[in-house]
């Protein structure tokens, strides 16, 4: 699953220009005396002054506040605020928008949570770098998680709104979705939420793992997209891809079945041909994906019907990821590199070279996803 904190799961700096003017002033608020020793406005110039510019500001007056009825409490102008009133009433109205979104997402209408986002509204994973643009983006990633788990539900706790002006907050918080198999996935984040037209919306999000309150790796939910069946595109070739959750969401699972003697795909510029090409023979594959905390890193496994087997390490590349796969047992001493991508979720690739080892294990072509 990828990042769902504030999508859910952010800092943004809030470029904000004025400018003042600053009137100097003698002691006790009257205007000063001009330094090159002309008149005052309102005081005579005698003739023997020389004639000087022409005074553009106005002498100071003293301040006069409204006038108000004797004994009754001077009223604000409907322009000006009262600071601390402001400062709350932001507050209460940005912990509101929070608390309808968690609503949203707990009833799972997916529509209504990309309502509390801007149009244009950005999540990003500082974990994984995804990026999720747009309300309808939001959309969609909520759709799916809602089709695949029935009873997710999400706790959102705010520990600090900063308003930086009227209709800008800066929220910081963490969130903990909850899932149907009693697995729950936390994460912090820093927002920056936006009034417009009256509403408060999330215009950015920037969310890290909360390690403390996940019960799967948070690190393995970047390849949360790769859950779903898939089916090849590419010519010669019949492979089709499923995968899914593991109990616990400890590890992604995939299956792997090839038909049909096919040739090889060609090596590529980025992964070049590590043995001649050949041809690849119908067979079975089990993968186990999961998170090695002691190596910090993604590591796999691959189990084929013929009875060989492999260890692999995957390893972020751009918008894919870089694998590569170290035979065991009878296959001791031989590897093989490929590349899988992401092809806006819809579709992925698999490119490398597809002989030698390689072709044993993970079919490499084109796929589509038929189903999540």
């Amino acid at each position: 699953m990828s990042s769902v904190g504030l999508v859910v799961a952010g800092l943004v700096t809030v470029w904000m220009a004025g400018c003042s003017t600053r009137l100097e002033r003698g002691i006790g608020g009257a205007p000063a005396e001009p330094e090159f020793g002309g008149p005052v406005a309102g005081r005579p110039r005698s003739s023997d002054q020389p004639e000087l510019v022409p005074v553009v500001i106005a002498a100071h007056r003293p301040f006069t506040p409204n006038r108000a009825t004797p004994g009754e409490p001077r009223r604000l102008a409907a322009t000006e605020a009262a600071p601390g009133r402001a400062i709350g009433s932001t507050e209460a109205a940005v912990r509101g928008m929070l608390k309808d979104y968690a609503g949203a997402f707990n009833r799972h209408d997916a529509v209504a949570v990309a309502g509390h986002w801007s149009e244009g509204g950005e999540n990003v994973d500082l974990a994984s770098g995804d990026v999720t643009r747009g309300r309808d983006a939001v959309r969609d990633v909520f759709a799916t998680l809602f089709a695949d788990d029935a009873e997710a539900t999400i706790d959102i706790d705010v520990t600090e709104i900063r308003p930086v002006r009227a209709d800008v907050a800066v929220v910081d918080g963490t969130s903990k979705i909850s899932f149907g198999d009693g697995a729950t996935s936390g994460s912090r984040f820093s927002a920056v939420a936006v009034r417009q037209s009256g509403r408060w919306t999330l215009e950015s999000v920037r969310e890290s793992p909360w390690t403390e309150a996940s019960t799967s790796p948070r690190e393995l939910e970047q390849l949360g997209w790769l859950v779903g069946m898939w089916e090849d595109v590419g010519p010669g070739l019949t492979a089709g891809t499923t995968c899914g959750w593991s109990a616990g969401r400890a590890f992604l699972v995939r299956q792997h079945s090839v038909t049909g003697d096919t040739a090889m795909a060609e090596p590529t510029d980025d992964v070049p041909g590590l043995l001649p090409p050949g041809e690849v023979a119908p067979r079975e594959v089990t993968e186990i994906i999961g998170w090695d905390p002691e190596r910090s890193e993604i590591r796999s496994w691959v189990f084929t019907s013929a009875g060989r087997f492999a260890e692999g390490t995957w390893n972020r590349q751009g918008d894919g990821w870089r694998v590569r796969m170290d035979g065991r047992g009878a296959d001791a001493g031989r590897s093989c590199e490929f590349v899988v991508a992401n092809r806006g979720g819809e579709s992925l690739t698999v490119r490398g070279s597809a002989d030698g080892l390689a072709a044993d294990l993970v079919p490499m072509c084109d796929f589509v996803r038929t189903a999540r």
